[in-house]
């Protein structure tokens, strides 16, 4: 029987967040296998506010709000709502006369997209103060029909004092005016004043982020790792030490994540994966040595750290983390620990029940040998792509 899953499309916000989850199913790697997703985001929202995995390239936070100010010439907010997503799938064709081929959302699906670029960063155009928290496009589309109603009248009137003041549209009014051509070929290199429009909101949205101290500090370089960028040692302290227990965590779940797969392997019987995982953890082990992430670790700073930074993490999990890292840290040989693999049995059953594969045959016969062993890395590395679009724009001002 196929499984599905369905949810109520409650908001913008949390349609992005299922369709960030649907994503992940698509990438087995990448599965929150062991429940950890809550101080993944967490540290995610600290170092960079606003970015997501469904984040391509930059210049779509003013595409979307260019297509909306277009689409707003429309007589009726039901036709400009229409309008605006015509112009969604116009975009694609617009990107792809323009030379872009990767990064370009709909490339492949056209006209039969169903992720547009709106639901994809709408998200981002909150957090960077491109538009107003609680503004919809269907709210900007009435406002902006008010506000045609209301010009039309006040032109006529001869009284001054019938030039009433006009409603905010809910976009920001220092908005970069959209280019010529946008419609028929365009690309996702910035303009020096898109740029520096982009720069300033964004740090200003995100301060105390290491997303806005990057953008105001350009490193000499931009490392596969935000923990092994250059000149981190001049980043605020507060900063930095979140940038640490980034790290330390990243390398500290993993083994979590990859005894998990060895119990599956162990349980299947399958030599060949075995000796893979059992590799894998022989490599781990290395990495802890070498960067000593479990060394020194103040767990206390590193609770307090995620608290200001989530709503809450559950105490089952809590208490998961602290006792793998404990265990982890009291020797590494996590594979020949029963505690270990019991711990990491519990922490699957806890998650999910009856469909734990450690417990269900069927779930561990539909198990494709690899699950939940991506690294962390924070949306680092959609971070990484939208501070490559600053700097390079600012390199050909």
């Amino acid at each position: 029987m196929t499984s599905s899953f369905g949810w109520l499309d409650a908001d913008a916000s949390q349609r992005r967040r299922m369709l960030e989850i649907v994503d992940l199913f698509k990438d087995e790697g990448t599965v929150d296998e062991l429940g950890i997703g809550a101080i993944r985001d967490a540290l995610s929202g600290a170092l960079f506010p606003g970015t997501s995995t469904l984040h391509t390239r930059l210049r779509y936070v003013l595409f979307v709000p260019w297509l909306m100010q277009h689409a707003a010439h429309k007589p009726s907010p039901a036709e400009m709502g229409a309008e605006f997503r015509a112009l969604e799938y116009r975009l694609v064709g617009s990107l792809l006369a323009g030379g872009e081929q990767v990064g370009v959302i709909g490339s492949r699906a056209r006209d039969r997209l169903k992720r547009l670029p709106s639901a994809t960063y709408w998200s981002a155009l909150g957090a960077w103060g491109i538009r107003e928290a609680d503004l919809s496009a269907d709210v900007y589309f009435r406002r902006r029909h008010d506000a045609h109603r209301l010009a039309r009248r006040t032109a006529t009137a001869d009284d001054p004092e019938a030039q009433e003041r006009r409603p905010r549209s809910g976009l920001d009014p220092h908005l970069p005016p959209a280019p010529d051509g946008l419609l028929t070929k365009t690309n996702f290199e910035l303009s020096a004043a898109e740029e520096e429009y982009l720069s300033h909101v964004i740090a200003r949205e995100t301060d105390g982020s290491m997303l806005a101290w990057l953008i105001l500090h350009q490193p000499v370089t931009l490392s596969d790792l935000v923990w092994e960028l250059p000149g981190l040692s001049d980043a605020p302290a507060r900063l930095a030490e979140t940038v640490d227990h980034a790290r330390r965590f990243h390398t500290a779940i993993h083994g979590a994540a990859l005894l998990y797969n060895l119990l599956l392997a162990r349980k299947r019987a399958s030599d060949e994966l075995v000796d893979y995982y059992e590799a894998e953890l022989d490599a781990w082990r290395v990495e802890v040595d070498e960067t000593g992430a479990l060394e020194s670790w103040d767990r206390a700073a590193w609770w307090a750290t995620i608290a200001r930074h989530s709503a809450g993490i559950r105490p089952p999990t809590r208490l998961f983390v602290d006792s793998w890292i404990t265990l982890a840290s009291t020797d590494a040989v996590v594979e020949r620990q029963s505690d270990a693999a019991l711990l990491v049995a519990t922490r699957e059953r806890q998650i999910k029940g009856g469909r734990a594969r450690l417990a269900n045959q069927a779930a561990l016969d539909r198990w494709s040998g690899a699950s939940g062993t991506g690294r962390l890395d924070y949306t680092w590395s959609i971070a990484h792509r939208h501070l490559r679009d600053l700097y390079a724009a600012r390199e050909t001002a």
